[in-house]
């Protein structure tokens, strides 16, 4: 199996030099996974395909949805390295991960991400993580420091005093790293947030076969209601392969040197998009990959939208039970500190036309203190009630109230 749909996969442009002999284009690379990587991307497929059937299930049927299955487990990878116990065998399950130590998931994450970047000369593609704790808060060594050698991760940290400074500063790393397309993913730092973990990704690729912005025009539209509509859409002779199922038929648009495609699944007559769902999350890419391109006529619509979605409900149900739960989690790994996973966002981008693709999609894992922590002071700054009481027993010894310390009757 290749890696997951492309159009959720994405990465760094290479520029090439202006010199020597016809100036002549850099060729795309070929990549040859070890064992390890490679069923590590099978089983990564397959969590996206079930995370997008999860999402596809809990979503308005009427909106349009897109996420990025390479960001969240970029995100939730970071995340796995600061766990130990149930809560660590339940997000390796989950995410595909259980036949990996962590050593050899990250080692293998981390070779699947460089053979990605510079693939693809044509391609714009990065792929960015980052660390952001509060400055009172020491997360482990350890912790840090894998994430900064496998996935790159860049690590800061931020004064719980000033929660907007913070939000601001990681909502413009995102914004940078996804080149404006992706402006907030953090919503609130507040007093109880001690950790985050962010993934950025942006994509841009023009088609290999481009079509006429001229031949563009309004034609018909079925929804999955049955009504139509005219929209906008693109119409051309392009270079794809394609196979067809009694369910549907999937296209492959390849992009740039063809090392990156779009793969559209569209439904049979009789079928609609929930109906396949289930039916593609083991599609096997390779049969696309040994189809023959060729030139054939297709209409494809013009479209652009964004979707952002909490994804707590839909990891839980997929059995990351304990990474939610603040009296169950086992984040040791991370810190001395209990601690658990208090949200887990998202939010995708794309844009489809006549030139290509640009998408983008960031997903950030916040963690919060299970029980009170190096918070705001706790101030004693009105009137109170105190009692002096004896532990094993539970014997009260003295009970009173404090209306003026100054006072001393």
């Amino acid at each position: 199996m290749k890696s997951p749909i492309i159009v959720l996969s994405f990465l760094l442009a290479t520029v090439l030099p202006a010199c020597d002999l016809l100036d002549q284009e850099k060729k795309a690379t070929e990549i040859t996974l070890d064992e390890k990587s490679a069923t590590l991307v099978e089983e990564n497929n397959l969590f996206g395909f079930s995370f997008f059937e999860k999402v596809l299930s809990t979503e308005d049927p009427n909106i349009n949805i897109m996420v990025s299955p390479l960001s969240v487990s970029q995100a939730l990878s970071m995340a796995l390295n600061g766990a130990n116990g149930n809560t660590l065998t339940q997000m390796k399950e989950v995410l595909g991960f259980d036949d990996y130590s962590t050593d050899e998931l990250n080692q293998s994450n981390q070779e699947i991400a460089s053979s990605l970047i510079g693939h693809d000369p044509k391609v714009n593609m990065s792929i960015a993580n980052s660390v952001w704790y509060r400055k009172d808060f020491s997360p482990k060594k350890q912790f840090i420091t894998d994430n900064k050698k496998y996935y790159g991760a860049e690590v800061n940290s931020y004064d719980p005093s000033k929660p907007n400074e913070a939000k601001k500063a990681m909502n413009n790393w995102v914004e940078d790293n996804t080149n404006g397309k992706i402006e907030e993913i953090i919503e609130e730092v507040s007093s109880e947030s001690v950790l985050f973990l962010i993934n950025a990704i942006y994509f841009k690729a023009e088609w290999k076969s481009k079509f006429k912005k001229s031949n563009t025009e309004k034609a018909p539209f079925t929804l999955e209601n049955g009504t139509s509509k005219e929209v906008e859409t693109m119409k051309g002779e392009v270079d794809l392969s394609y196979y067809t199922d009694n369910k549907y038929t999937a296209i492959e648009l390849p992009y740039g040197s063809g090392k990156f495609n779009m793969v559209v699944f569209l439904p049979e007559e009789g079928y609609t998009t929930v109906d396949i769902a289930g039916v593609i999350r083991n599609f096997d890419f390779e049969i696309l990959k040994k189809s023959t391109l060729s030139k054939r006529e297709i209409w494809l619509p013009k479209f652009e939208f964004a979707y952002k979605n909490e994804l707590n409900d839909e990891l839980v149900s997929m059995g990351m039970h304990d990474a939610f739960d603040r009296f169950s989690a086992d984040f040791s790994n991370l810190s001395e500190m209990s601690l658990y996973i208090s949200k887990v966002m998202h939010k995708a981008y794309i844009k489809t036309d006549e030139e290509g693709s640009e998408a983008a999609a960031a997903t950030s894992v916040e963690f919060r203190f299970t029980s009170a922590g190096p918070t705001e002071p706790i101030k004693i700054n009105r009137s109170f009630l105190f009692a002096i009481v004896e532990e094993d027993t539970g014997a009260i010894l003295f009970v009173g109230k404090m209306v003026d310390p100054t006072l001393n009757n």
